[in-house]
């Protein structure tokens, strides 16, 4: 593919540009309502995590509480330091979810050869977490939630830098073979991904599989070895995690009590039916936000492919209509991948647990909408020669780039609702204080709303929240009334 590049702005500049920096705005609203969490129902149980010795703590979560290793160290890291860095946690995953993606990014057109420029990178970075975070099944619970997060939110923020490094060491296995503690690394970095949870373990194999089966099928053979190596020892890290997780006796206790687990062949075959739901919902539920997802990455790249700035040789022309039927079907097998395990615990997932589903539609819809755009400008009759079809795009991507404005603009009316509530933490967290420095040990405090599905503590003191609050804080119990 050739590229003629341009010293001066252009239009697609500008409106690539506006695209970047519209969602880097609506991002840095999403990043400032973290300011505003605090702690919520299983934050509360964390308290074992740096009270107790780490391994004997984190081998009791294996057994009694939760198989996710890796969720259990980053909440414990998180408590360690402050258990205030649930306000900056949101901020944090975010800027490091973009500095991933922009690298995987870039790795991916060196890998490639096509040559995308730094803002075309930036752009398609920004879009990608806008829309995912945009069209969340649960904003809130994926954010602003810790123990969600951490669950569903930061194994999605590593994996794009595991993908990074993987076309890093293939790329450069073409000068120089790939040193042996590279493979070692890609496994471990895998295995602690992994730990994070079954949905997105369950997807990140899924792409490792079919990378490693498309390696050996199609790459040329100056780097197929060192890329077979990578891509299996790194898929070997995944499968050891979700082996250890699949084996925790503490899924004792999660999966439905009383009931079988479900046949492989009822696994199979709900899992992919839950995934067409889900696909058919969000089209149906997110009409303009999945309009917007196609369109941007489609005028962006019909104004960077279209005569006469560049042009797909017949081979890359092939290849794109190929990906046009593969990626649909990749992001469908994804989605039922991260939809397996809640069907093995026989549920639907919930909204957190669809996360990773959104996610991997959400970079289906603009792949999609980029291979259309390069596609259609290589479409060249002659009627249309004369139409500024190249301005028109752009044209398009500036105006279609005050969408995520919009939605940042929205967002903002949410910080009073969210400072409010806040607030009402902090005051209980006095009165709390205060009741414990009289020496009381059964305490009565305000009650507040839960949100947004998430469990706060409860009238009565035998509620599970309540009991891990009452250990947070180290008194007897802990009950709320209603405030006056």
């Amino acid at each position: 593919m050739t590229q003629t590049k341009k010293t001066s702005f252009d239009f697609l500049t500008i409106a690539t540009g506006l695209g970047a920096a519209f969602s880097a705005f609506a991002l840095g609203v999403y990043a400032y309502l973290g300011i505003f969490s605090r702690h919520l129902a299983d934050d509360y149980c964390s308290v074992d995590f740096i009270r107790t010795n780490f391994f004997s703590a984190l081998l009791n979560n294996y057994i009694f509480v939760s198989d996710r290793y890796t969720n259990f160290m980053l909440i414990a890291l998180s408590e360690y330091i402050s258990p205030r860095t649930v306000t900056i946690l949101p901020a944090l995953f975010i800027a490091l979810w973009l500095t991933g993606i922009a690298w995987m990014l870039s790795e991916a057109s060196r890998f490639s050869k096509n040559g995308w420029s730094k803002l075309t990178i930036a752009a398609l970075t920004f879009l990608v977490v806008f829309f995912a975070l945009l069209q969340a099944p649960n904003r809130f619970q994926i954010l602003y939630w810790r123990s969600a997060m951490s669950t569903h939110f930061a194994p999605l923020v590593f994996m794009p830098f595991l993908a990074a490094f993987i076309l890093k060491v293939i790329t450069e296995s073409e000068a120089k073979s790939a040193s042996f503690w590279k493979y070692v690394l890609g496994f471990f970095i895998a295995f602690i991904i992994g730990g994070f949870s079954e949905p997105t373990v369950a997807v990140m194999i899924t792409l490792l599989a079919l990378a490693f089966a498309a390696t050996w099928k199609w790459m040329s053979p100056s780097t197929r070895s060192t890329a077979l190596k990578m891509i299996g020892w790194s898929l070997a890290g995944a499968v050891l995690a979700l082996l250890i997780m699949g084996l925790a006796p503490a899924n004792y206790y999660r999966v439905s009590l009383g009931k079988e687990p479900p046949t492989i062949f009822f696994l199979v075959i709900r899992s992919f039916q839950y995934g067409l739901n889900f696909i058919d919902n969000s089209f149906r539920t997110l009409p303009l936000p999945t309009l917007f997802t196609v369109a941007m990455p489609f005028f962006m790249f019909y104004n960077m492919y279209a005569s006469p700035t560049s042009t797909l040789t017949e081979s890359q022309r092939k290849l794109a209509r190929t990906m046009l039927i593969v990626i649909p079907v990749l992001s469908y097998l994804l989605i039922v991948a991260s939809f397996a395990p809640s069907v093995y615990g026989q549920s639907f997932p919930v909204e957190r647990a669809r996360f990773a589903g959104q996610v991997s539609l959400v970079a289906g819809l603009m792949i999609e909408g980029a291979l259309l755009g390069s596609l259609l400008a290589q479409w060249r009759p002659a009627a249309l020669e004369k139409l500024p079809l190249k301005l028109a795009s752009a044209v398009l991507l500036a105006v279609a780039a005050f969408y995520p404005l919009r939605a940042g603009w929205l967002a903002l009316n949410d910080i009073p609702d969210y400072r409010t509530r806040a607030e009402a933490w902090d005051t209980r967290v006095i009165q709390i204080n205060d009741l414990i420095a009289q020496g009381e040990t059964d305490l009565l405090i305000v009650q507040l709303d839960g949100v947004e599905g998430v469990k706060e503590m409860e009238i009565t003191e035998k509620h599970w929240v309540n009991r891990c609050a009452a250990k947070y804080y180290e008194v007897n119990s802990i009950r709320t009334a209603p405030p006056k």
